[in-house]
C-alpha cells in the first residue's frame, strides 16, 4: 500500500460499544482527523447495519471487523451479503484456512459486482494482539493462508510487523494495539507506540481506548493525526 498524503486515511477509530449514540459522539470527536470507523462485533450485534449509515454520512469508511470464521460456504455467503453495504474492509480469521479465505474474497466479489459498486478489501486476521507471544511459525502459516487465497491485506499486532514486512511487503496492513506512554494496555499485549508502528511500515493503524477512554477524545484524537501527519511530511 502507497503511503497515503492524507493523514486521515491512514487513522481508523473502533467503535467498541454497543451503543450507537456514544459511538457517534466518538466519531464526531475525531472526524476530520480519521478517515476509517471500525465496527466490530459488539456495535454490529446491537444494530446491524443500521449502524453504517450514520457513520457513512459523516464521510467515513468503514471497517467492518466481524472476523469471520466459519465453513467455507456459510463465509462466502455472508460475504455476499457485507458487500453490499458498501463497507471499505472485512476481516475474516487467517486460521480458517485458504478454502475459507477464497470464500470470502469470492462472496465480496460477487456482492460488490450484483450492487455496482467497489468490493471491500479482504484482511485476514492473523494473530490477535491479546496473546502474548506469536510464533514465527503461526504467523507464517497464516500469511501463507492469505497469500495463496488472494487476501487484500492483513490485522496484525504491531510487534510483528517487521517479520510480516519480509514476507508480503505489499499487503495492506491494518494495526491495533497502538498505545502512547500514559495509555493503559488494557487487554492488549504486544503494543508499541504509533511512531514505533507507522516506522515498522503499519499502513493503517486502528485506536480505541486511548481516544474512546479520554476524558478530552478530540484532544486525544489530534495527538495521533499529529503523529502521523508529522511522518507523512
Amino acid at each position: 500500500m502507497a503511503a497515503e498524503s492524507d493523514p486521515s486515511a491512514r487513522l481508523a477509530i473502533a467503535l467498541d460499544t454497543d451503543d450507537v449514540d456514544e459511538a457517534m459522539q466518538w466519531a464526531r470527536a475525531v472526524k476530520g482527523m480519521f478517515g476509517i470507523a471500525k465496527v466490530g462485533l459488539q456495535l454490529f450485534s446491537a444494530y446491524g447495519p443500521d449502524a453504517l449509515e450514520p457513520l457513512m454520512r459523516l464521510g467515513f469508511k468503514i471497517f467492518l471487523d466481524l472476523k469471520l470464521h466459519d465453513i467455507p460456504v456459510t463465509v462466502e455467503k455472508s460475504a455476499k451479503v457485507i458487500s453490499k453495504l458498501g463497507v471499505a474492509y472485512m476481516t475474516v480469521h487467517a486460521a480458517g484456512g485458504v478454502d475459507m479465505v477464497k470464500a470470502a474474497a469470492s462472496g465480496l466479489n460477487e456482492g460488490a459486482a450484483s450492487a455496482n459498486i467497489s468490493s471491500p478489501q479482504l484482511l485476514g486476521v492473523t494473530i490477535l494482539t491479546s496473546v502474548p507471544m506469536a510464533s514465527s511459525a503461526d504467523l507464517s502459516a497464516r500469511i501463507s493462508i492469505l497469500i495463496e487465497a488472494g487476501a487484500d491485506g492483513l490485522v496484525c499486532a504491531p510487534t510483528d510487523l517487521i517479520r510480516i514486512n519480509s514476507l508480503v511487503p505489499g499487503f495492506v496492513k491494518v494495526v491495533p494495539g497502538i498505545r502512547r506512554l500514559e495509555d493503559s494496555l488494557g487487554d492488549q499485549a504486544r503494543v508499541s507506540s504509533p511512531d514505533e508502528a507507522l516506522a515498522a511500515g503499519a499502513d493503517i493503524l486502528v485506536i480505541g481506548r486511548p481516544i474512546t477512554a479520554s476524558p478530552d477524545p478530540r484532544r486525544a484524537a489530534e495527538e495521533f493525526f499529529s503523529i502521523v501527519k508529522n511522518r507523512s511530511n
